[in-house]
């Protein structure tokens, strides 16, 4: 790795101001997008409200496939080229990363349309394939946004990702409901054309950023390796989206008693909220964990995890707190029954703030070139919440779904920041043995 003098670098994190921030943001974000689920749980029936969490649930989890990791391995790689004036290599793996989440989106949105037809019926496919159709802009809105957040334009990221999208999806389906009666096909619709706008918003911005920075008349490319890594994000980003999200998918997919899903959708919408604490913070941390790996700056990189922990630590245990006083009360904002999914609430709050405490762990190991161990237990751990929500959910329901997310996301997290402790010692001694 060429030297490059700290001077060139734009600054390590050191402020706590910024992750405030975007918490902050989140926060608004979170308001935005409750509203718009009390909006459509109220206005349309259990069925109807079940095919549109199915629709986005699926769609979200294909765009993380779709984004191909070049979002992801963007974190990692961007800051260096930027930081070591490569402008070439920045310019070209720009090119590379948006032009191949087109493509490959596409390829992906082709085969889902297929077999949707194929295999499901008419109801519920009109729904579903319609979400198929945008899921070209879903993925390039997650790639593009990591770029801005690769450039550290962590606050322009957030602003659009999660106060545009949602406001505009609000703001849609409000009107609406005034106008018609809602249906799931246009919730749907709603949801897809917001996220379409803010693709083109988020590439703009991005535009605008790299332009004076990737000045190069020939753009340089490392298609191999480039692809190679790529993969390793993606395989993590898919895995990881899938403990998260393929909960709802599978439960939509599986034979249920009515209503089970559209009961277990507001748990999980509110029990996963303290996840939005870790990604609006660890994709800020993100770049500086991939200079600290680069540079052996290893005190500044135990002051950022201290720091880290100590932010997320307050927030989770504010979240627990309102989970446990005010749970019912948030679930009977959706109706009535609802309050029906407490202890399934309380059950995924827990999952989700313990993966929330660890959640850098599994982007240092790939960034520390761990991919093997981290892989491994990645596809563990998803194969096990298969296997469990399936079982579980035919079982008990909503409960059991939610039980199979605690177990499984809680092992995971413990997991990784064991390994992930493990290696920072070794480097760490390492480094001070070399240095001596």
């Amino acid at each position: 790795m060429p030297h490059c003098d700290m001077h060139d670098r734009e600054p390590l994190t050191s402020s706590k101001i910024v992750p405030v921030l975007l918490i902050c943001l989140n926060v608004v974000g979170i308001l935005l997008g409750y509203a718009t689920s009390i909006l459509l749980a109220r206005n349309l029936s259990h069925e109807g409200f079940e095919q549109y969490i199915g629709a986005i649930a699926t769609l979200g989890l294909l765009a993380s496939l779709g984004e191909a990791g070049f979002g992801k391995y963007a974190l990692k790689v961007v800051p260096v080229f930027v930081a070591n004036k490569k402008s070439a290599m920045l310019s070209g793996y720009l090119r590379f990363a948006l032009l191949g989440t087109l493509l490959l989106s596409l390829l992906l949105g082709g085969f889902a349309v297929l077999v949707e037809t194929l295999f499901r019926t008419a109801i519920a496919s009109r729904v579903i394939l319609l979400a198929f159709v945008f899921l070209p802009s879903m993925s390039l809105v997650g790639v593009t946004v990591d770029l801005l957040l690769s450039f550290r334009l962590a606050t322009t990221a957030t602003l659009i990702a999660r106060i545009f999208v949602p406001a505009t999806t609000l703001g849609l389906i409000g009107w609406m409901t005034r106008v018609t009666e809602i249906t799931p096909f246009d919730a749907v619709l709603c949801f897809s054309i917001s996220s379409l706008v803010g693709m083109i918003l988020a590439l703009l911005a991005c535009f605008l950023r790299a332009k004076p920075v990737a000045r190069s008349e020939r753009p340089a490319f490392q298609y191999a390796n480039w692809i190679s890594n790529s993969l390793s994000f993606m395989a993590l980003a898919f895995l990881t989206s899938w403990l998260f999200r393929s909960t709802l998918v599978l439960c939509h997919y599986i034979p249920h008693a009515g209503g089970e899903l559209a009961m277990l959708a507001p748990a999980f919408e509110t029990g996963c909220l303290i996840l939005l604490l870790s990604k609006s913070t660890d994709k800020y941390f993100q770049p500086d964990v991939a200079v600290v790996l680069d540079s052996n700056d290893w005190k500044h990189g135990l002051e950022m995890r201290r720091n880290r922990f100590q932010l997320l630590g307050v927030g989770v245990l504010i979240f627990l707190g309102v989970i446990a006083l005010y749970g019912k009360r948030i679930l009977n904002l959706y109706g009535d029954d609802f309050v029906y999914a407490y202890p399934s609430l309380c059950l995924v709050s827990v999952g989700s703030s313990v993966w929330t405490m660890f959640s850098l762990a599994p982007t240092f190991l790939l960034f520390a070139n761990q991919r093997r161990p981290l892989i491994t237990l990645l596809v563990i751990h998803a194969v096990m919440m298969t296997v469990l929500t399936v079982w579980l959910f035919s079982i008990q329901g909503a409960l059991g779904a939610a039980t199979a997310y605690a177990i499984t996301t809680s092992s995971l997290a413990l997991w990784n920041l064991t390994i992930a402790n493990r290696y920072l010692k070794k480097r760490v001694r390492d480094h001070l043995t070399a240095t001596m």
